[in-house]
């Protein structure tokens, strides 16, 4: 049972030493909190041996589609924001979200120790976020903006900070880093990480935009016309320069099942599907990492702005 839902059920057979055996239980729930979006869930197990029904409960499943090293599965999410990044470039106009796990024990509130740039100098600024508390344990998000932290910042110190330069988000042992930027991206779209949780990014580089044309002829009564036309379209993109982590994490944005790309500056955001991937990762030093992929609507749309 996951999130009070039957997921699967089957019979086990004992063996010669009175023992059975099942695998691939992770794949199970792992295709099925996929499908429905789930990053969090609870466990439960109800088994029949013969004498009567016995119920294994109180487990907390984190939806993660790569291993890791930790052995305490909780400290490692006590340590960590649901994210394989360890630093992000924020566009100053642009959101991000940040999801964590905690559990009802935590202090809920989130500090963010602020750069910023004024006419006297570089100075710090250390603001915080109360966090919604719940009585279990639950997976939180935090939007984040320039214009926000600023706000709060320029509240604390009852005067103009100046431009946010940067910025650490904390939670507990989490830390982020942030780094602003003015450069508009030229792409904007979000994934399901590999936490089952939206995730943004930012790309910066070049995109082309291919367009076929198909259409047969034919000739009616002594006039030619077009019949069967159809219009596909797809977008390349060509990313700049990106460091190893970046492009390692490129790689998980390409390889996800759900990416959208924002259309409007309204947040308006339509499905897409990538195709045409090329992704080498070299870890030389006087290598450039370029990734290189497309993509196109999954309605063939062909928006205005894109």
């Amino acid at each position: 049972m996951l999130q009070e839902n039957c997921i699967y059920s089957t019979h086990l057979y004992r063996n010669a030493d009175n023992s059975c055996f099942f695998y691939e239980f992770r794949q199970i729930i792992e295709e099925y909190m996929a499908s429905k979006g789930v990053t969090l869930a609870s466990l439960e197990i109800i088994v029949d041996d013969g004498n009567g029904l016995e119920q294994y409960n109180g487990v907390y499943i984190i939806f993660c589609r790569y291993k890791n090293t930790e052995f305490d599965d909780e400290e490692f999410l006590h340590k960590r924001f649901l994210t394989t990044r360890s630093y992000f470039t924020l566009p100053s106009s642009q959101l991000m979200m940040l999801s964590f796990f905690a559990t009802e024990e935590e202090n809920n509130k989130a500090y963010f120790d602020c750069t910023f740039q004024s006419d006297r100098g570089v100075m710090s600024v250390t603001v915080r976020q109360p966090v919604y508390k719940y009585d279990r344990p639950y997976v939180y998000s935090l939007l984040v903006s320039v214009d926000y932290l600023k706000e709060l910042a320029d509240d604390e110190m009852g005067d103009d900070c100046g431009k946010l330069l940067s910025f650490t988000a904390r939670m507990g042992e989490r830390s982020l880093h942030v780094f602003i930027q003015d450069d508009e991206p030229c792409k904007h779209l979000s994934f399901r990480n590999c936490f089952n949780v939206w995730e943004e990014l930012f790309v910066f580089g070049i995109t082309t935009q291919k367009t076929d044309f198909s259409r047969k002829e034919a000739i009616v009564m002594g006039t030619s016309s077009f019949y069967d036309k159809s219009v596909s379209r797809k977008y390349d993109v060509s990313t700049v320069p990106l460091s190893l982590e970046e492009a390692r994490w490129m790689n998980e944005f390409l390889e996800s099942d759900e990416v959208v790309m924002e259309v409007s500056n309204d947040y308006l955001a339509e499905p897409v599907l990538i195709s045409d991937i090329t992704s080498e990762i070299s870890d030389s030093a006087k290598e450039q990492v370029i990734i290189k992929f497309s993509y196109r609507f999954k309605d063939n749309s062909n928006w205005l702005n894109t």
